[in-house]
C-alpha cells in the first residue's frame, strides 16, 4: 500500500509538470492551436540571365495573401501578393537584378493573419557576362543546294550538355528583303533547310544557347559570315538534268521525247521521237543517218529562272562522233525561245557543246531559256550524261 501511495504521488509531480510545461507553451499561442498557411508545392526555381523565375502550384486556397522568397542569407527578399481561385492555380514569379551564380532560396507563403508556412528550401543558378564568354559558335560544315529551291546547311554535332539550342538566322531572300529567324536545332546530324534564300548572298548566323532545359533565357554569340556558296546549282534550276534521263513519250524500242524538255520537231528525226535515248539507262541521246534524216536546228530547251549572278552552263559528253559544229549550248530570252543557227547572235550567250560551257551574266531576276541547238548530217551522233549550272 505505501509503494502504491509512492507511484501515484510520482505520477501527479509529472502531470503537474506536464501541464506546466503546455501552460508556458500556450502562452505564445494564446492557448491556440497553430496554423500553416498552405505551402506552394511543386516549386521550381528557373534560371535565367540575372534572374530567376519561382514556378509553384497551389492546390487549395487557403487564405495564401502573399509569397516571400529569402535569398543571400535573407538578407535579400522580395514578396509577390497572391490572389487565388478555387481551382488549381500556376503562378510564376521574376526575381531581378541577381547577381551571377549559383544561390539558394527559401520560399514562404503568408496568409491574411500574417501567418507563415514551413519554408521550402532551393538552390538556383543565375547566367551572366561570365557565362556568355565561355560560349563559342557552332560549325556550319556544309552548304548546298537542294531540290524545290532549298538551301541546306549541315551543322557539327554537339553534345547535349553544352547547351546549344538554335540558330540564328540572317540573309536576304528571294523577294529581296531580309530574313531573320531562329531555327531550334538538335544535337545531332542537323540540318537546316532555307526555303527562300537568295543565292549569290552572305548568310550571317549566331548560335544561341539555353543554359539548361528550364531556362527562361537563352544566350547568342557574336555574329559570323558564311562564305558565298558557289557551285553546282543545276538541282535549283533544271529538271531532268542528268542520268538516268526518263521520257514522256517513248517508242517502245530506244528513242523518246525528253521529260520537262521542250523538244522541236526537227530533233524528233526517229519517226517522231528524239532526244532520249534508252541506251546506258537512259540518256540524252541525238543521232542523225543510220535510217533516220539530217537534223537542221533541232533543239531541246528549258525554261530556267535565274537570280543574279555569274553562270556557266555545260554538258558532259559520254560519247560522240561529230567531228565540228554545229552542236551549240545556248542561252536565251524565254519570250523567243532558243534562236535558229542563222540568227545565233541575237541568243544572250552560246557555245560549242565541246567546249567548256556558256558563261554569261545575270543582273536582275529573270526568266530565260537554256539548251541546245544542233545541225547533224547523217551517221553523227552525241550523247550526253548530264547538263550543269554553276555558280561562278
Amino acid at each position: 500500500m505505501r509503494t502504491y501511495l509512492c507511484i501515484l504521488a510520482l505520477f501527479g509531480v509529472c502531470l503537474f509538470g506536464a501541464c506546466s510545461k503546455m501552460d508556458e507553451f500556450t502562452k505564445f499561442t494564446d492557448g491556440q492551436e497553430i496554423v500553416y498557411p498552405a505551402k506552394l508545392d511543386s516549386i521550381k526555381i528557373r534560371s535565367g540571365k540575372y534572374r530567376v523565375q519561382v514556378d509553384g502550384i497551389f492546390r487549395v486556397n487557403a487564405g495564401v495573401s502573399e509569397l516571400r522568397v529569402y535569398w543571400n542569407s535573407k538578407q535579400d527578399s522580395m514578396k509577390f501578393p497572391v490572389k487565388l481561385t478555387d481551382a488549381i492555380d500556376t503562378v510564376h514569379y521574376v526575381i531581378e537584378n541577381l547577381p551571377e551564380g549559383p544561390m539558394n532560396f527559401e520560399v514562404r507563403t503568408v496568409d491574411s493573419q500574417g501567418r507563415f508556412s514551413v519554408p521550402t528550401f532551393l538552390v538556383g543558378n543565375v547566367y551572366g557576362d561570365r557565362y556568355r564568354e565561355g560560349l563559342f559558335q557552332r560549325t556550319i560544315l556544309d552548304q548546298n543546294f537542294m531540290a524545290d529551291q532549298q538551301f541546306q546547311l549541315a551543322l557539327q554535332d554537339v553534345t547535349p550538355s553544352v547547351g546549344f539550342y538554335a540558330v540564328r538566322m540572317t540573309y536576304k531572300n528571294q523577294n529581296n528583303t531580309t530574313t531573320d529567324t531562329v531555327v531550334r536545332t538538335k544535337e545531332l546530324n542537323e540540318k537546316i533547310n532555307l526555303l527562300d534564300y537568295l543565292p549569290n548572298q552572305e548568310i550571317a548566323y549566331q548560335t544561341v544557347f539555353r543554359p539548361d532545359s528550364n531556362a527562361i533565357d537563352t544566350f547568342m554569340v557574336q555574329r559570323n559570315k558564311l562564305p558565298i556558296k558557289k557551285g553546282d546549282i543545276s538541282i535549283w534550276c533544271l529538271k531532268n538534268y542528268k542520268t538516268p534521263f526518263t521520257a514522256t513519250a517513248f517508242d517502245g524500242n530506244r528513242w523518246g521525247n525528253l521529260d520537262h524538255w521542250i523538244t522541236n520537231t526537227s530533233m524528233k528525226n526517229h519517226n517522231g521521237y528524239g532526244g532520249f535515248g534508252s541506251d546506258d539507262g537512259g540518256v540524252v541521246n541525238i543521232e542523225a543517218g543510220w535510217g533516220a534524216p539530217a537534223i537542221v536546228n533541232g533543239k531541246i530547251e528549258q525554261k530556267v529562272t535565274l537570280f543574279p549572278g555569274k553562270y556557266r552552263f555545260f554538258c558532259n559528253l559520254s560519247w560522240t562522233n561529230y567531228d565540228q559544229p554545229p552542236a551549240k549550248l545556248v542561252v536565251s530570252k524565254a519570250n523567243s525561245g532558243i534562236p535558229d543557227l542563222e540568227q545565233i547572235q541575237q541568243a544572250m550567250a552560246h557555245a560549242d557543246v565541246k567546249s567548256d560551257g556558256v558563261y554569261f551574266e545575270i543582273k536582275e531576276k529573270v526568266t530565260i531559256n537554256m539548251g541546245m541547238l544542233v545541225n547533224f548530217q547523217p551517221d553523227h551522233y552525241m550523247k550526253i550524261n548530264a547538263f550543269q549550272i554553276n555558280l561562278q
